[in-house]
């Protein structure tokens, strides 16, 4: 009688067994999502130390791309208001960033320059040199969000 109890424990064993193996199976992981190269720099921003040609900029950043952005902007340099639309383009943690139009209504200005996130996450730093209305503009500046 012994034996006939033993025997009809080994299906039982086998299906435990077969249970503990399922449950040793490793679920899948959810890969990290891609960070946005472009989401430091995106939003409104504002001059707050400005060392050089131009003052008081102010930046509305939009992404275009993970990589690129519109960004739209006013300041006065060389003492004469420009405001327009930039691009950027992201290449690891700097922007890239021209501008070109009209200032005033009345000369022809180009900017180009880098901006970097600071170690502050609502601060941007930002370089720039071009030419206002045939006047040399450069210098650097920190907006903040």
């Amino acid at each position: 009688m012994k034996r006939a109890n033993l025997t009809s424990l080994i299906p039982l064993a086998a299906l435990l067994l077969s249970f503990s193996a399922c449950s040793s199976e490793k679920t899948p992981s959810n890969p990290s999502p891609t960070p946005d190269p472009i989401a430091p720099f995106t939003g409104v921003w504002r001059s707050t130390s400005a060392t050089g040609a131009c003052t008081a900029m102010n930046w509305s950043v939009t992404a275009v791309t993970p990589t690129t952005a519109t960004i739209i902007y006013t300041a006065a340099c060389a003492g004469v208001p420009v405001t327009g639309t930039a691009n950027g383009t992201v290449t690891g943690t700097t922007m890239n960033w021209s501008a070109n139009g009209t200032a005033a209504n009345t000369c022809a200005y180009t900017i180009n320059g880098t901006a970097t996130p600071a170690t502050i996450a609502t601060d941007l730093n930002i370089t720039y040199t071009g030419n206002v209305c045939g006047t040399p503009a450069s210098g650097s500046d920190t907006l903040h969000r």
